[in-house]
Parts: C-alpha cells; sequence; structure tokens
C-alpha cells in the first residue's frame, strides 16, 4: 500500500510538531472546538459601563448568529441533545438581544424575530424526536430543564413526548443535590454547570470557587457567574476574553465547552503516541521533558491527583494517564494518591458523587498501575479491576458505551490495550497472583471478541464507524493491534493485515479537514490535538507474524487447527452461512473453543454420563452459538451466549437421560416417572410459596400437575438421599427410581434457580416452569411411540409406515415431537435471560399480540428443527428403532403435489419420495417463521429496543435453524 505521504520519517515530523506545539502553550493548551452552547452563554454577558451597560462578546452573538442553519435550529453535531442544548442557548441569547439591544444596530429586530421563529419550530421538532433514555452526556439532566424553563418565562414554551422522563431524571439528580452544597469550600462537578441554576443560585456565594478567573474551566458556568454576580469580576471577564483568544475559536467568535483542557490533552497525547511505537526522541525529547515536568510538578502540587486542568476537581482518568505519561518518559511517580482517593471495593470511581462507574477509565487505571516500575505491587487492584472490565464486558449489550467518549470502538480499544499489556505481564510471570481462570474465560475471550468484532465492522472504505472519521478508524485500528497479541490470533493473521491496511490506506488518504465530534463534554466536540495523536499512532502501528506470548498463554486453551480448518469447509457448506467469508467462520469456531473449557467443567454436574457414547454434539454447541451472534453483527452478552451454551448442552443430556436411562429402565412406570417429576416441581412450587415469592401457573396441559389441595407422594422405591443417590449412579448396573428423581431434581432445579428466571416476570416463570415440563413428559410420549413402533415385523425397512399412531402426522409433530426439540422452553428461557437486559426491565414482547406471534413462531420453529433433525437421521433412527416422521402413514398415502420443493436429491427411490414430502412440509414451517417474524418487526414499529430485541432474537432463531440443517448434512446425536 502507497503511504508515501505518511513515511516514517514524516509520521515522527508530525509527532513531533504536535508535542511542540502543546509544549509552547505553557499550560493554557485547549483544542476543543467551539460549541454553539457555550458561545450563546458568552453572547449572553452584558457589562456596566460609563456609558450604559453593553454585550461583551458581539463576536460571540455572531457566531451565533452565522451557525443557524436553514430549518431554524443549530448544529446537532453528533448527538440529539446537542443540538437541542445548542439551539435552546441560542434562542436565549437571541431573545435577551431582541429585547435589549443595547449598543448593536445589527441585526435588525425583524431578522432576530424571524430568527426566533424559526429557532422555535426547529426546536420542537429537536425535543418530538428526542429519546431522553438514550441521552449519555453528563448533566443534561440540570442543563436542558433549565434552559427550557429560562424560555418559558420568555413565553417560549415547549411540550413534547420526552418530558416526563427529562423531568424524573432531573428529580432524581436533584433529591441527591442542593445548591447550598455549592456554597461550601467542596468542590464538585456542578461548579462546571452553574448555568444550570438559574435563578435559585446566588452567585456572589461561590466567587471562592473560581480558578485562574474561571468557574472549573468552563465558559458557560463563567459566564452565568459573571451575569449574576456583583460586583462586577475583572478576573472572570478576562478568562473569557483569554478563552476568546487562546481557545479554538481563535478569536472568530467561537468558544469551547472547557478551556484550558491542559492535563486531559496533554496526557491523552503523549500516552497514545509513545505507548504506539514512537519515542521521546522521535516526539523532542526536550519537548517531552518540559511537558513531564509540568505534570509532575502538577501532580506534586495538588497531593498526586489531577484533573483534566489546573485547578479543576481531580479526577481518576486525568490522573491516571498522568501517571502512565510520567512512567513511560522515565518519570515514575507514585499512585498511592490515587488510590486512596478513588479505589472502591469492586473499582475506581471516576470523581466524588459518580452515579455509574467508568468503563474507560478503570482501563486507564489499570494501564497506570501495569505501567509502575513494579507492577507485581498492585496485583489485589489490578485483579479488582480485570474482574471489574471482565464483568462489564461479559454482561454488555452489544459494544460498550462510555460516558466520555460516542464512538463503539473507543471502549473496546482501552480495554484491548490494558488486556494485552495484562497478559504480557501475567504471560511473563510478574502476575502471579492474577488467577488463570480470570485469564483463560475472561480476559482472552473478551479480548478475541474484541478482535474479531472489530475486523467484521469495518466499512467497505476501509474506515470503522458510521461517521466514517479518521480517529474512530484509528481507534479501530489500534484495537486490531492490540489484540493481535493473542496466540489463538495468528491463524487469522492474513486477515488482520488485510484489515489493517484497508484502514491505514483511509486515514492517510482522507480529505477529512476537522476532528469528528466523537467526545462528550455538555455537548459534544472534537479536538484537533487528540484526533492527530490517535491518527499519528495508528498510522505506526504494527503486528508480528507470531505472537511473544509463550506456551503459559498457549496453553490455556487448546484451538485444534485440524478441526478448525475441516469445520470451516463443512460449515460453508451449510445453507445459513453460504455467504459467509471462510475466515468468519474460521475466527467464530476458534470463539467457540475459548468458551469449551468452562462448559466442560460444567459438564457432569447435572447428568451422569455412565452408558453413554462419546458426545459429539459438545464440540458443536459454542460455535452454534459464536457464529450466529457474529453472523449479523448481532454481538448479544457473552453472559447470555454462556448461558445458552449451558442450555444447549443440558439440553442434549437431558434428552440422552431420558432416552438412554429414564426411557430404557422405566418406559414400563411412566406413572411413577411423571409422579416423580411433578413431585419435585410441586416441590419448588412449595418452596416459592413458602419464600412469599408470587408466582402463577400457566394453562395446564393433558399431565396436569398434582395441586396444592393433592400433595404428591413420591414412590416408595425413591431415594430421599440425593447427593448418596446420584454419585452413586454411575457404578449401578441399574439406576433407581431415586437415582431419576435426584438427576432430574438437579437439572429442574437449575432451570428454575436461573438468577434470569427468579427474577423474570411470574407469567413468563410460569411458561419456563410449563414448557420445561411439558419437554420432559414429552420424552415419556415420544419413549411410548417408540416402543410401540419397535413391535412392528417391518421396521427394517426405510420408511416402513407406523401401524398405531395415537394422532395425525400434524398433531404429533406439532405437539410430542416438536415438544421433544426442546425448543419452546428454551424459547422461554431465552426471553428470561434478554429480560434481564432490558433498561426497563419489562419483557420483551409486552404485549398480547407480542406474545402470541412469538410464541406461535417458535413453535413453528421447533416443528422446523424436529423435520430436519428426522431428514438427517432416518438411518440412524432406523437403527435405532426409533420414530420418524416419515413413518407416519400420512406419507404413505398422499399423492405428490404438483410442484414440492425441492429436496437436497434428486433420486427417484421410495426413501428420497418420502424425504421430498418431509422437505416440502420443512420449508412451508421455514415460510411461518419468517411470516409470524415479520409480524413482530411490524409491531415493533421503530421502537429501538423492540427492534434490538428481535435481533437478539433472530440469533435464537437462527441457531435452531443451524441445528436443523447441520442434522440434514451430519447426525451428530450420541448413539445410545
Amino acid at each position: 500500500m502507497d503511504f508515501s505521504t505518511s513515511s516514517p520519517m514524516d509520521l515522527s515530523t508530525r509527532a513531533q510538531a504536535l508535542v511542540a506545539s502543546l509544549a509552547k502553550a505553557n499550560g493554557d493548551v485547549g483544542y476543543m472546538s467551539c460549541a454553539v452552547y457555550d458561545t450563546a452563554w458568552v453572547a449572553m454577558v452584558a457589562k456596566p459601563t460609563a456609558d450604559g451597560e453593553q454585550w461583551l462578546f458581539p463576536q460571540c452573538f455572531q457566531y451565533v448568529l452565522d451557525t443557524q442553519q436553514a430549518d431554524g435550529a443549530w448544529p446537532t453535531y453528533a448527538a440529539d441533545v446537542d443540538g437541542i442544548l445548542n439551539t435552546t442557548a441560542s434562542l436565549l441569547a437571541i431573545k435577551k438581544h431582541l429585547d435589549t439591544p443595547l449598543q448593536l444596530t445589527t441585526p435588525s429586530a425583524e431578522e432576530l424575530s424571524e430568527r426566533l421563529t424559526r429557532g422555535q419550530a426547529a426546536l420542537q421538532i429537536l425535543l418530538d424526536g428526542w429519546d431522553v433514555d438514550a441521552t449519555t452526556h453528563v448533566g443534561f439532566e440540570f442543563l436542558v430543564p433549565t434552559l427550557l424553563q429560562l424560555l418559558a418565562d420568555q413565553d417560549m414554551a415547549f411540550d413534547f413526548p420526552g418530558r416526563t422522563a427529562l423531568m424524573a431524571q432531573n428529580k432524581a439528580k436533584l433529591s441527591k443535590f442542593r445548591v447550598e452544597f455549592l456554597y461550601s469550600k467542596h468542590k464538585t462537578t456542578a461548579i462546571h454547570s452553574l448555568e444550570a441554576f438559574l435563578p435559585t443560585l446566588d452567585y456572589n456565594k461561590v466567587r471562592h470557587h473560581k480558578d485562574f478567573g474561571a468557574m472549573m474551566a468552563s465558559p458557560s458556568s463563567t459566564a452565568a457567574y459573571l451575569m449574576k454576580s456583583t460586583p462586577w469580576d475583572h478576573e472572570a471577564e478576562a478568562y473569557l476574553h483569554d478563552v476568546l483568544q487562546l481557545g479554538a475559536g481563535r478569536g472568530s467568535g467561537g468558544i469551547p465547552s472547557a478551556f484550558p483542557s491542559t492535563y486531559f490533552e496533554v496526557t491523552w497525547m503523549l500516552t497514545t503516541l509513545l505507548k504506539n511505537e514512537y519515542t521521546a526522541g522521535e516526539l523532542g525529547f526536550g519537548e517531552s521533558q518540559q511537558l513531564a515536568e509540568l505534570l509532575s510538578k502538577a501532580l506534586h502540587n495538588q497531593g498526586g491527583l489531577l484533573g483534566f486542568a489546573p485547578s479543576v476537581q481531580p479526577d481518576v482518568d486525568d490522573t491516571a494517564k498522568t501517571l502512565t505519561t510520567l512512567s513511560v518518559l522515565g518519570h515514575p511517580a507514585s499512585p498511592q494518591g490515587m488510590l486512596e482517593r478513588f479505589e472502591q471495593e469492586t473499582h475506581f470511581k471516576t470523581y466524588d458523587g459518580e452515579r455509574n462507574p467508568s468503563f474507560s477509565a478503570n482501563c486507564n487505571v489499570l494501564v497506570a498501575l501495569l505501567s509502575q516500575q513494579d507492577p507485581s505491587i498492585y496485583q489485589n487492584q489490578i485483579t479488582k479491576i480485570v474482574r471489574f472490565l471482565v464483568d462489564i464486558w461479559w454482561n454488555a449489550d452489544g459494544w460498550i458505551e462510555d460516558k466520555w467518549n460516542l464512538s463503539q470502538h473507543y471502549s473496546t480499544m482501552l480495554m484491548a490495550d490494558a488486556f494485552s499489556a495484562v497478559i504480557k505481564l501475567w504471560d511473563a510471570g510478574e502476575l502471579p497472583l492474577l488467577p488463570e481462570q480470570l485469564v483463560r474465560d475472561g480476559l482472552v475471550i473478551s479480548l478475541f471478541q474484541a478482535l474479531v468484532r472489530t475486523l467484521q465492522t469495518q466499512n467497505e472504505d476501509g474506515s470503522w464507524g458510521t461517521r466514517g472519521s479518521k480517529e474512530e478508524t484509528s481507534y479501530a485500528v489500534l484495537t486490531i493491534a492490540k489484540a493481535s497479541v493473542l496466540p489463538v490470533a495468528e491463524g487469522l493473521l492474513p486477515v488482520i493485515t488485510k484489515a489493517l491496511e484497508a484502514g491505514k490506506n483511509f486515514i492517510a488518504t482522507s480529505q477529512e479537514t476537522a476532528p469528528a465530534y466523537l467526545w462528550i463534554e455538555k455537548v459534544s466536540y472534537g479536538s484537533e490535538a487528540l484526533s492527530e495523536s490517535y491518527t499519528l499512532a495508528a498510522l505506526k502501528s504494527n503486528i508480528p507474524e507470531k505472537s511473544s506470548l509463550s506456551t503459559k498463554t498457549r496453553d490455556l486453551v487448546s484451538i485444534p487447527e485440524k478441526n478448525v480448518k475441516q469445520f470451516t469447509k463443512f460449515y460453508s457448506m451449510i445453507p445459513l452461512f453460504s455467504k459467509s467469508p471462510a475466515w468468519r467462520l474460521q475466527a467464530a469456531l476458534i470463539e467457540g473453543y475459548l468458551f469449551l473449557p468452562s462448559l466442560k467443567e460444567m459438564r457432569l454436574d447435572i447428568f451422569p454420563r455412565s452408558g453413554m457414547e462419546d458426545d459429539r454434539y459438545f464440540e458443536y454447541i459454542p460455535f452454534t452459538w459464536t457464529s450466529n451472534n457474529n453472523l449479523e453483527n448481532s454481538f448479544i452478552s457473552s453472559k447470555a451466549l454462556n448461558d445458552m451454551m449451558v442450555v444447549s448442552f443440558l439440553n442434549y443430556q437431558a434428552d440422552e437421560f431420558m432416552e438412554a436411562v429414564v426411557g430404557r429402565y422405566f418406559g414400563d412406570r411412566s406413572k411413577d416417572v411423571l409422579n416423580v417429576i411433578d413431585h419435585i416441581f410441586a416441590s419448588l412450587d412449595q418452596q416459592k410459596q413458602d419464600s412469599d415469592v408470587e408466582f402463577s401457573d400457566a394453562a395446564e396441559d393433558d399431565h396436569a400437575p398434582a395441586g396444592p389441595t393433592d400433595p404428591l407422594t413420591p414412590p416408595s422405591d425413591v431415594s430421599s438421599d440425593q447427593e448418596d443417590s446420584a454419585d452413586n449412579m454411575v457404578a449401578k448396573s441399574k439406576p433407581s427410581l431415586g437415582d431419576v428423581r435426584n438427576v432430574l431434581q438437579r437439572f429442574i432445579t437449575h432451570v428454575m434457580n436461573h438468577s434470569a428466571v427468579t427474577s423474570a416476570s411470574p407469567l413468563l416463570q410460569a411458561s419456563v416452569r410449563n414448557e420445561l415440563r411439558i419437554f420432559l413428559l414429552a420424552h415419556m410420549d415420544q419413549a411410548s411411540d417408540n416402543d410401540r413402533f419397535a413391535t412392528q415385523s417391518n421396521i427394517a425397512t426405510i420408511g416402513a409406515a407406523f401401524e398405531t399412531p395415537r394422532s395425525s402426522f400434524y398433531r404429533w409433530v406439532q405437539s410430542t415431537s416438536s415438544d421433544h426439540t426442546s425448543c419452546p422452553y428454551s424459547f422461554m428461557l431465552y426471553q428470561c435471560i434478554l429480560t434481564e437486559e432490558l433498561s426497563n426491565k419489562g419483557e420483551i414482547f409486552p404485549s398480547v399480540e407480542e406474545k402470541y406471534i412469538a410464541e406461535a413462531m417458535c413453535r413453528h420453529l421447533a416443528v422446523l428443527c424436529r423435520m430436519y433433525n428426522d431428514y438427517g437421521s432416518i438411518h440412524r433412527d432406523k437403527d435405532e428403532k426409533n420414530l420418524n416422521s416419515i413413518n407416519f402413514p400420512d406419507f404413505h398415502s398422499s399423492t405428490p403435489s404438483s410442484s414440492p420443493s425441492s429436496p437436497p436429491s434428486s433420486s427417484t427411490t421410495n426413501e428420497n419420495l418420502l424425504k421430498a414430502r418431509l422437505w416440502t412440509l420443512a420449508e412451508y414451517e421455514r415460510e411461518n417463521v419468517e411470516r409470524a417474524f415479520e409480524k413482530l418487526r411490524v409491531l415493533a414499529g421503530n421502537d429501538k429496543e423492540g427492534e434490538r430485541t428481535l435481533q437478539k432474537m433472530r440469533v435464537f432463531v437462527n441457531v435452531t435453524d443451524l441445528y436443523g440443517q447441520i442434522y440434514v448434512a451430519r447426525d451428530i446425536a450420541s448413539r445410545m
């Protein structure tokens, strides 16, 4: 690739120039882009003079006028709240200038009135479309209500759908805050937004919070203070003049949301470059040392803690970045102050009073500790943070959203950087207290997922993200470069190399002239310094041909390369993956193998495997979930993935147990087995009642469980010693009914006590309970059908007609046969798991229409899976004397349709004729699945949470479909 414009020499020159520009600023560093919001507040400052009051910053008001858009609104940089805050503040500024022109003679009152009218109409549209609950910008719950009230005081009132949600958040926020707090000497983040407390705050009582003329480096907060305090504060005025000239606007009238941002931009820039192939010499040794001395002195003077600028409230983010910067520049400083101020029981807080912990901040703390001269001293903190980050990643529904950056790739990049450093030190033996299981099941899986998900989301032009920006693309490039440290990534090296080349080429050839609005302040902003540093880091990043990690890491998880190649070839032939590149299947297989060790550790927790053949299905299960999770970039949480992998293998084991043990030894005692099953459920019901947990049964089927007035008594040969019986079962030549009870009790209790089930609604709990019961009973009915079929004299013939069916094929396949697949009960359990992830903790299908159609879809899906299963296991069923769909008389008395669907065979033999008929019916059920799914999509409408639910539901549908398609291609069920 041609990087002639970004040769190593050129990159170093650019990096040196960047560092030099920051060093020249003498502490007044500020590259944050201008914000209409803050500019409008500064524009409203009027100063009393000998000639009367005058607008102090007319150039700021002109900037506000110049940035009004044709539709009447002011810019929405990256988030809805940007446009709302920019527009509300601008309307307020125009109204004030319209009512009190002071020394300004232009624009005319008519023009200002017209602008005001257009702006109000535009603001109404913005408010109507605002998803309040999805807004993440810090402090909007204070700012927007205040601005709306100020506008209402000027006869500009607005009502909108999200107002109730906004005021609820405002009330919750205010319940923990009183303006009197601001009168104390204690500094809080609220000082950064004093404009939010108009008109209740006495601004004369907050003068002591001013540093260098500013209220926590915020122009809008300082402007509000200057407007409302007496006597006139010349120092605050001077600060605003400095911001106007030294900030990103450079005298044009534009004002940034914060100035200066010295420690923030200097440390972010230096760590980004120095931890990505640049040396202090390349950056300019003198300038680098100058900045290091600036940071070292500031850190010392402020007790080992720093905020984003001088005298600003300390936070863990800027403190951690400063510690890392000093370490890599050879000026290590103790993290003790950071530990004492910000360490919590499970994580590090960003600042005092933080509502939700920050993922990115904890990544930065982790890197700071790893950068210390002896990281082993901080192993307890390192382990704590790794657990916290793994837990956040493990439970994340999709990409992790950060409170300081809008890009989904930013947090992922930080995690990749931190985790790659952790695993290198662990591999070298420098973190001996870090648990191997945490590394294997947490860190490695998270890091590999970060790599694969980033690779999969690259745009065709080589960029990443919806904005197609250089900076966001740089995040992704750096993620890939860092995550490629894993030995398991070596098989993907050609894909990784190609992706990095495409990403670098996009960055190098981009015509982008301004930084993307990726960062979050009161409104979104960009930074030339940060954008340039990430760009330079990405362009210089590289990956080795082979991981430098030792066998210690390589032996954590065994990835059988031969199997991966064979399975990749096999799955490429599956219709579901016909359009998937081979590397994506390969990556999903590797990811699946990473889950396998922890699953194997649970393999014998519930069901014994005495007398069973090898469980060949076990190796397939993780891939069925990882592949479909990645197929359409659904990225359901790793917790949901793992939970459903466990559900899948337990379903296989339950199927084997019911057939190989219950069916074999107790086929003639079906009533006793039924009694045992119902007794287990009744006992669980009683436990719930005793715990005062509300529980309601769904509609009962033909096998009605005993009610509270008909207590069940287990058969006399059911042992009450569960542990002893279960432990001895493997050694027995013939299990007792007590053994059966103990195993089934473990299984049923495991399902019903799953945290997602116990936290679900009573209706959903009841659905899981009843579908699980039906699943187990279906095995008894299936065994009975198999026994009757096995007595026929003609069963050695493929497709022999079943002589004693209890019903038509339709009723059988819609009930016993499809219930036997476990799909219906797994579907209900999956709903519980997804419900846990809902922000409102409601139900994923709240209406009766959605519930009905979703269950109908599931029933069609279960039938489809059963038909595919039978299609692929005709010979196995014949050998084992099991009833197959094609054995039903319906298949033998029908006349071929005039235009049957084409099965994967054109043979005209009797077997293939029966298979063709089954295939036609299966495709009919597929059409029903898709029809129901489309109806659910219509019902979801434009609801984002509903759309996300269906995306995750598609994963379940595809997993179930995949099992069916595998059955067609290969019978994976264990032989009894």
